[in-house]
């Protein structure tokens, strides 16, 4: 757990994600990433608390979508033998989709009401904050998926502030490797719930994960690329890309979008 603390320390340093007083829920999935960053989370405001006297709240909430019923004895064992409190909040996600979307899921319109889900449960805790799980592997992968499907380089941010909902999404995972996360997951034993999504490994972001795997991180040909993927998400010298200041009141996609050319151009 020491590699897992001391990585959130890490993006501690980096992006001032946790504050003395704040109120944090923590998006628990049933998978090894969610339920080790409520444990490491735990362990790391509770140094905060007795070295420094911070005052944090974490509640941890996990939903569940009804795919298909799910026997949480055993994950929920895990948490009480490591000292956390986890709830399960029932929803109809799974009818929803099967009402609105006929014979496909579209992950993102799941992501979407899970997310409410969790903000409605924010505000009934007065939290001013949102804890996630994503680490360095799935910022990579979102990057590359942003790339590929959207034509644009992109990936979420460690600290987000929703306009709308007055509350700020934090990644404490962000500088985490996914293979710390597995190693741990093994050693403490945790009870990983099955994933009952229907799209689970068919997605766009597990053909993503399998290409990067295959083709860079266990090729020899690149052996520092996992490392430098990582550099170039937090790289402040920034990028050489064709848009520059020059053309700051410009929207060149749209221009190149149009079809149409002029002799002459205004600059």
């Amino acid at each position: 757990m020491r590699r897992l603390v001391g990585s959130i320390i890490k993006a501690q340093q980096v992006f001032n994600l946790i504050e003395n007083g704040d109120r944090i829920i923590i998006g628990v999935s049933g998978g090894k990433d969610s339920a080790l960053l409520f444990y490491a989370l735990t362990l790391y405001c509770n140094k905060l608390k007795d070295r420094y006297g911070y005052d944090i709240k974490l509640f941890g909430y996990c939903i569940d979508a009804k795919f298909k019923d799910i026997d949480y004895s055993q994950y929920l064992k895990w948490m009480k033998k490591n000292y956390l409190d986890l709830k399960i909040i029932d929803s109809n996600i799974a009818e929803i989709i099967s009402l609105k979307q006929k014979n496909t899921i579209v992950c993102s319109f799941c992501a979407k009401m899970k997310k409410a889900i969790l903000v409605k449960q924010a505000k009934k805790l007065k939290c001013n904050k949102i804890a996630f799980a994503h680490h360095i592997d799935d910022a990579i992968e979102t990057l590359f998926l942003n790339m590929i499907y959207e034509g644009r380089i992109a990936t979420f941010a460690p600290k987000q502030y929703l306009d709308r909902n007055k509350i700020t999404m934090i990644r404490p995972f962000i500088l985490t490797n996914e293979k710390d996360i597995i190693d741990v997951a093994k050693k403490t034993k945790l009870p990983v719930i099955k994933n009952m999504c229907p799209n689970e490994n068919s997605t766009q972001r597990t053909f993503i994960k399998e290409f990067l795997n295959k083709n860079f991180y266990n090729n020899k040909l690149f052996p520092n690329c996992y490392k430098n993927f990582r550099n170039m998400l937090i790289n402040n010298k920034g990028s050489e890309l064709w848009f520059t200041n020059l053309h700051k009141n410009k929207n060149l996609l749209s221009i190149i979008k149009a079809g149409k050319t002029k002799l002459i151009t205004n600059n």
